[in-house]
């Protein structure tokens, strides 16, 4: 086991992309008074799966001038890409994702944040804290702990055979190199999913010289909407005393359009509410948010660049892209190829393909996602799903709720997690502002460890002290 010094106390963070990096980051300059370590296998911090795409075709969905690391500082990336990428960038250039991810590298890359390069398969409770163990063996004791783990890969599609797996004509991982290999350019490809994750393949295919027609599938065959100029609105588009239901949002939301507000200004006037708003819905209702309004949602609320839209259009309008509504029912290897089959509203569909590749996004049931940390996490019941299922339950500073629903004194998490219990959580804006926040929860937890330490230490100082005889006194 690795040792420490008895009066340092350790935070240790499972994850170092973007929203382990900036806990990381955070925590240093809140100058918290403990040993700050970062758990991720990767040897550069701070660039995750969303950041680590090798093409610079793949942009960031927000503007430079809202996607600072610094709540403070708006300008903070806005500056730094001026200085280190583009000296012309302005407040509404979108950045590649690539560069995005050096800079959130930059941040801690000359502050000594302290990394440990494995991944953490184990987690045992004891009183002072935990003990860690890592996939090489080592263990680590750390008094608190931050799940920074991101985001996980897609669950397993409906289907999907065996032969079609084996014969590399169905690929799980969208952002494998293995995806894209060995490709003919004129092969036909079928993409399960039209949100940004299909979006991003899209880009791929082309960037590496895939010319064929590719074939986009999704239960609402449609892809997200593309960002646009629009007048800022300065109230929420729901006023926060709205009757917490479903349709009393959407009227309240239509309602501002019908009054001429732009849709993009509408959503835009949510940001800082979204979360407040779905926290006031009751569990039925966000149910049937779920059921009904998180795609249309997710269209409207996570946009697609200009030059991306741009793109996606054209090949719309080309042909070379082609979006079939339905849902995918079966992918199997035939003596004729690979056959993809969808049910339609009105029949089955079947077609070949060259290759499927799985663009669902990633899984959010994390009892079933491959990470032997998070399978211990449940097997202990140290940690529960969200209510509806998927990321975990969390109190609003991020503290886990265990399988009894007592929160966590030691255990804490960030970042797409908190799908479990938010609407929004996996934007750099939202993850930011947690993570400022979890510095300054802490450091408070930390202090009020050390100041009962410290009264337990005097006080048996003192029990000590009572019981030593008297000088002069009778023996």
């Amino acid at each position: 086991m690795k040792t420490r010094d008895a009066a340092t106390q350790t935070i240790a963070i499972v994850g170092g992309g973007v929203s382990g990096t900036l806990a990381a980051y955070h925590l240093l300059q809140h100058c918290v008074d403990a040993r700050v370590i970062v758990i991720e296998p990767r040897p550069e911090l701070g660039l995750g799966l969303a950041y680590s795409t090798p093409s610079l075709r793949h942009l960031l969905n927000v503007p430079a001038g809202k996607i600072s690391a610094m709540p403070a500082k708006q300008d903070h990336f806005l500056n730094w890409l001026r200085a280190h990428y583009d000296t012309a960038a302005d407040d509404m250039t979108f950045a590649p994702r690539a560069v995005f991810g050096r800079y959130i590298h930059s941040l801690v890359e000359d502050i000594g944040l302290e990394q440990i390069c494995a991944s953490v398969v184990d987690y045992r409770a004891v009183s002072a804290g935990a003990v860690l163990t890592l996939d090489d063996g080592q263990e680590l004791q750390a008094d608190l702990v931050v799940l920074a783990t991101g985001n996980f890969a897609p669950a397993a599609l409906p289907g999907v055979g065996e032969d079609a797996i084996k014969a590399g004509a169905y690929c799980h991982d969208a952002w494998a190199d293995t995806t894209y290999a060995n490709l003919d350019p004129e092969a036909s490809i079928v993409l399960i999913g039209t949100g940004l994750t299909g979006v991003d393949v899209v880009l791929r295919l082309r960037e590496l010289g895939h010319r064929g027609r590719i074939t986009a599938i999704s239960r609402h065959g449609v892809f997200p909407s593309r960002h646009a100029l629009s007048t800022p609105i300065a109230e929420s588009t729901i006023p926060q005393n709205t009757q917490p239901t479903c349709l009393a949002y959407l009227r309240a939301f239509r309602m501002a359009i019908r009054g001429g507000a732009d849709w993009r200004a509408a959503i835009d006037s949510l940001r800082a509410t979204t979360n407040d708003l779905w926290l006031a819905l009751p569990l039925q209702e966000q149910q049937r948010f779920r059921r009904h309004l998180q795609r249309s949602w997710d269209i409207v609320r996570h946009r697609m660049a200009p030059p991306i839209a741009d793109v996606i259009d054209a090949e719309l309008w080309g042909g070379t892209l082609v979006i079939r509504k339905g849902h995918l029912s079966g992918v199997e290897a035939e003596d004729s190829g690979t056959v993809v089959s969808i049910r339609t509203a009105h029949t089955t569909e079947r077609f070949g393909a060259a290759r499927v590749i799985n663009c669902t996004g990633p899984s959010m049931n994390y009892r079933r996602v491959d990470s032997p940390l998070l399978h211990r996490l449940f097997e202990q019941g140290l940690v529960s799903a969200g209510p509806l299922g998927g990321g975990f339950q969390c109190g609003h500073d991020g503290a886990i709720m265990d399988a009894n629903g007592e929160v966590s004194e030691r255990i804490y998490n960030l970042g797409p997690g908190r799908l479990g219990t938010l609407l929004e959580s996996i934007a750099i804006p939202e993850i930011r502002e947690q993570a400022v926040g979890l510095a300054e929860t802490l450091r408070s937890r930390l202090n009020l460890t050390r100041n009962f330490q410290l009264g337990m230490q005097s006080q048996v100082a003192g029990n000590q002290l009572t019981k030593l005889p008297v000088q002069g006194s009778a023996a």
